[in-house]
């Protein structure tokens, strides 16, 4: 079975204003399991090796996005995936909290909403790791009803990951 490629939906930049660096990424989300998904294994090395840390996407390839350096940002395991349950404790459960917000999307489409999202990754000067990710989003209903937008952001803090990996 043939999947329909809608990477060309999405758009990616990166700004400077002051001392901040805004990567972003933007597109109406396609259905997971319905689209064509793209992963470069080598672009997530290239970011992420020998950091303790994942090379997360912005936006997850499950919703049809390009899987390239373009989509992706050094991101806090624990926020990406699960904690491991050693470190659990630490979070107050496992963690997880960017992926669950893109399984309530996932959840969302397959009940017939559309989904446009806005991801903003936010890097000091100087630095390759974003110590915040802002995510908007718009969902429109089956029916067509367009709900109020809707925000949040995420500390990427260091993990303790991160940390074993530099020797600290």
């Amino acid at each position: 079975m043939s999947f329909p490629d809608i990477s060309g939906r999405f758009q990616f930049q990166t700004r400077v204003v002051g001392n901040i660096t805004y990567k972003e990424g933007s597109g109406e989300l396609g259905v997971p399991g319905q689209v064509l998904t793209h992963r470069s294994v080598s672009a997530q090395r290239a970011i992420s090796t020998a950091t303790g840390e994942h090379a997360g996407h912005l936006i997850g390839i499950q919703f049809g996005p390009p899987g390239d350096e373009r989509n992706m940002s050094i991101q806090n395991p624990n926020m990406n995936t699960f904690a491991p349950r050693a470190l659990q404790n630490a979070f107050r459960g496992p963690g997880g909290n960017y992926h669950d917000l893109e399984s309530r999307w996932a959840a969302l489409l397959k009940q017939g909403y559309r989904i446009t999202v806005l991801v903003r990754d936010k890097f000091r000067a100087g630095e390759d790791r974003p110590f915040s990710r802002y995510v908007e989003w718009e969902q429109i209903a089956p029916n067509g009803t367009r709900q109020a937008k809707l925000s949040l952001e995420f500390g990427n803090f260091s993990s303790p990951q991160s940390r074993t990996a530099i020797g600290r």
